[in-house]
């Protein structure tokens, strides 16, 4: 006997079902999306029981006629392509044709369609992949689709089904992503006959975002628009402060499809890096359109993943579109200032007296080689200044955190100031690790950060592991402004340090980016592990908390703010200043 045998048709209609049908949420997402290509202009879906009971998805599209309803209900029929060629072009949604006789396969499925010019419709009756019955019936234009008992014939697959909740949580999920690409579309929810949603349609992307979100964030959104070459890249991202723990609420589309690509998500979180703590995402909702031969979305049974031929490159486009907005969100935020333009600190000094380079003989270092930074003479620490920053972008100082008046400080961690309408507390080890990190960055980037060499080298001592790495990581160290010379089996001779670390530990220093520097190597590109051990180095010789800074230096830490493209945060992302208005100071003394 044969042991390979031909499976029959109900068999390889439930194996495709499980393909395309995961959960009621998959039946909404193919079912709209049919709709969205018969050119709708209103999408209503009602839930019963999770979408397990009942799932009815109605629209006033195009309709079709009685041999297209029944076609439609056939394996691989479709109007979206008709040759190979189209196949390296698709602009539909739903192009597969699977979907129907997927759904039908898995439940007791009905449908009632009717074209604009026909006086009647058709309505057709399936269940478990069987025709039960077509026939002529009374309706409006468009399409409607019941897709009842989900899964009665796949008890299985009903029992690994999450909670009614949750899964009319990934059905406003999927709709959500729906809507988003589609703003010009009305689209309504309802959940055993209560309205959950209703969007009407929109007259653009930031309108349907208003109608979504909370109305905290109308005026937060930050616009993104890039174009390099035939690549166009636009929607909306929010700010830095404005986070989540998942990236669920990052929404990314190529060419109007709802897509889940890893590279385009981290091309987003590349330029948020230093701006976002740890484990935490930004909102927004990217678009990228290009000619459709440069993307393949046949790759997955869903169409939820999308391949390019141009990865890398539309990587750095989409990060350039996202820092681009967030380095002009900064710029508009600091030109309505914390302060009044026409504020004064009670006593105004020139700033540049105060700065002094400290002279080399009070220094244990020689031949210092050129830098751009200068230090301020105060009791135990340095503020690095760039006062080239401004120029070198032909721009003028903003002036905003320099402006406010310096009361003192909480704690000897928190900078306290006064402004025209409140009070501004700044972190001060994150506002001079953030001083720190940018003006490293910079250096780094350019070339190397400015170092003295040590009269007396030092010496460190390595791990197995970390020698092997340090030994092919010497020119990324001396990027950093470290002179190491391997010395023996796991030892290394410390011949310079970056300037403005003198009086840091320079052993404890180089040996905490080593280790960081070993360990990040395994998951990070090369700039990424730069920018990393930037971090590292920023973090170690900022002030820290506790510690007592006086007027002087805190005036000084606020100048070097103002000449910062970024710096709302600090490298990690945590907030780096906070207001309290006077009108809240007022309720919480019960004055309003």
């Amino acid at each position: 006997m044969a042991r390979i045998k031909i499976l029959p048709e109900g068999l390889t209609n439930k194996i495709a079902a499980g393909e395309v049908v995961e959960r009621p949420a998959s039946v909404v997402k193919e079912l709209v999306e049919n709709a969205i290509d018969a050119e709708s202009r209103q999408i209503a879906i009602e839930i019963e029981g999770s979408g397990c009971r009942t799932i009815r998805v109605a629209d006033d599209g195009l309709g079709m006629e009685e041999d297209d309803v029944i076609l439609a209900l056939e394996r691989h029929a479709t109007s979206k392509i008709e040759k190979d060629e189209d196949l390296a072009a698709i602009r539909t949604l739903g192009f597969r044709g699977e979907a129907l006789p997927s759904l039908a396969a898995v439940s007791r499925f009905e449908l009632i369609s009717r074209t604009r010019d026909s006086t009647a419709g058709t309505q057709i009756f399936v269940s478990g992949g069987v025709v039960k019955n077509v026939g002529q019936c009374g309706c409006a234009p468009g399409t409607q689709v019941w897709v009842r008992d989900l899964f009665f014939n796949q008890p299985a697959r009903r029992k690994f089904l999450k909670t009614e909740q949750t899964e009319f949580g990934h059905v406003v999920d999927t709709l959500t992503r729906l809507a988003l690409s589609r703003p010009e579309i009305h689209f309504s929810l309802r959940l055993r006959n209560r309205q959950v949603h209703d969007w009407p349609g929109a007259v653009n992307l930031q309108q349907r975002l208003a109608q979504i979100f909370s109305k905290g964030f109308s005026q937060s959104w930050l616009p993104i628009s890039q174009k390099q070459g035939s690549l166009t890249v636009g929607g909306y991202l929010s700010p830095p402060e404005l986070h989540r723990s998942s990236s669920r609420m990052l929404f990314v589309y190529v060419n109007g499809r709802a897509v889940r690509d890893h590279l385009l998500r981290m091309a987003i979180l590349e330029a948020y890096r230093t701006l976002l703590p740890k484990g935490q995402f930004p909102l927004g909702v990217l678009l990228l359109e290009l000619p459709a031969q440069q993307v393949d979305v046949n790759v997955h049974p869903t169409k939820a993943e999308v391949r390019f031929q141009d990865p890398r490159g539309i990587a750095k486009t989409v990060t350039r579109a996202a820092r681009t907005a967030l380095t002009a969100m900064e710029r508009q935020r600091w030109s309505r200032p914390l302060a009044a333009k026409s504020w004064q600190r009670p006593v105004e000094m020139d700033i540049q007296k105060e700065l002094r380079q400290v002279p080399l003989d009070k220094m244990t270092v020689a031949e210092p080689r050129q830098g751009t930074y200068e230090t301020l003479d105060l009791i135990s620490s340095q503020v690095p200044v760039s006062k080239d920053l401004a120029e070198e972008r032909g721009e003028e100082a903003r002036g905003v955190f320099g402006e406010l008046t310096v009361i003192g400080q909480l704690h000897n961690s928190y900078i306290l100031c006064e402004s025209e309408d409140g009070l501004i507390l700044i972190d001060q080890h994150a506002a001079h690790e953030r001083v720190f990190f940018e003006i490293f960055r910079q250096e780094a980037m350019g070339g190397e950060i400015p170092s003295q060499i040590l009269l007396v080298p030092e010496t460190i001592e390595v791990t197995g592991e970390e020698v092997a790495w340090l030994q092919n990581s010497l020119p990324l160290f001396s990027r950093l402004g470290f002179g190491l010379e391997p010395f023996g089996t796991n030892a290394f001779v410390i011949r310079a340090v970056p300037a403005v670390a003198l009086r840091q530990e320079a052993q404890r220093l180089l040996l905490e980016l080593v280790a960081s520097g070993c360990q990040g190597a395994r998951s990070l590109g090369a700039e990424a592990l730069l920018e990393n051990l930037l971090q590292s180095m920023a973090c170690r010789i900022a002030i820290k908390a506790g510690q007592k800074m006086g007027k002087d230096e805190m005036g000084a830490l606020l100048q070097q703010l103002d000449g910062l493209d970024l710096s709302s945060t600090c490298p990690h992302g945590r907030p780096l200043w906070w207001k309290i208005t006077l009108n809240e100071l007022e309720k919480m003394f019960g004055r309003a």
